[in-house]
């Protein structure tokens, strides 16, 4: 399926079921898309229990248009609204965001701002987008010195590292009146177990998973598959037909 977003470009999906009422959306990482494994198997195993999910490409990855050198926060959030805009003009009402990474970034920030979702669940979301310097300080520096960051997937531009400081994750959890399941690895070495600490004492209704010797991409499947089946069960449990 294909849909487009305010920036004129076409974003590209694959939606398991018929949006009549609820439906996930599933937010793909920095450099992932929406083929990643944890995305595949969330989509399957909701569709298996009659509840839709859109797993997506942002721009810039995967199938969807756009440059990976145009990546920034503020992009993914407005992506993320058109593809809720599309599902709500095929029937959606009420809507599960289901985000990993920089996807449960985006996903928290777009919740704060919209009413219709009903339900967050994150896997080692960033809890502070803005604290590249502080975190990856040779990231940082190439940003800042170079204009540009070199990835295995190609170069991202010094946007990126300017608009990441405009996004308060942390602020937007505050906002939320909504449930939210934060899941996190014990061992990720990318983005701090503090970050998911941080954000389940912000929000109101949470519940807290840290997964003993999980990394950052839950790449061990005997930690992959438990934490996604608590994903299923929460979308399933907050977004049961009313």
């Amino acid at each position: 399926m294909r849909f487009g977003n305010r920036r004129g470009q076409t974003l590209a999906g694959i939606l398991h079921g018929e949006p009549n009422d609820a439906v996930v959306i599933s937010c793909h990482g920095m450099l992932s898309d929406k083929n990643g494994s944890k995305h595949q198997r969330l989509a399957a195993d909701l569709e298996a229990l009659q509840l839709p999910c859109l797993r997506f490409d942002f721009a810039g990855r995967g199938e969807s248009e756009g440059r990976l050198f145009d990546l920034s926060f503020t992009h993914e959030v407005e992506d993320l609204d058109a593809a809720i805009t599309y599902l709500a003009s095929r029937g959606a009402t009420r809507f599960g965001l289901f985000g990993s990474s920089m996807g449960g970034a985006v996903a928290l920030l777009a919740a704060a701002r919209d009413e219709r979702v009903r339900a967050v669940a994150t896997l080692a979301a960033v809890g502070y987008p803005g604290d590249i310097a502080g975190r990856h300080p040779d990231e940082a520096r190439a940003f800042l010195e170079r204009g540009q960051l070199e990835t295995v997937a190609g170069p991202i531009g010094r946007g990126f590292y300017d608009d990441a400081k405009a996004h308060d994750v942390i602020g937007a959890v505050r906002a939320l009146h909504i449930p939210l399941l934060v899941l996190h690895g014990e061992e990720d070495d990318v983005v701090p177990v503090s970050d998911a600490h941080d954000i389940a004492t912000e929000a109101r209704h949470v519940t807290l998973e840290i997964v003993p010797g999980a990394d950052h991409r839950f790449s061990n499947p005997v930690h992959l598959k438990p934490a996604m089946r608590l994903a299923v069960e929460f979308f399933a449990r907050h977004l049961a037909p009313v």
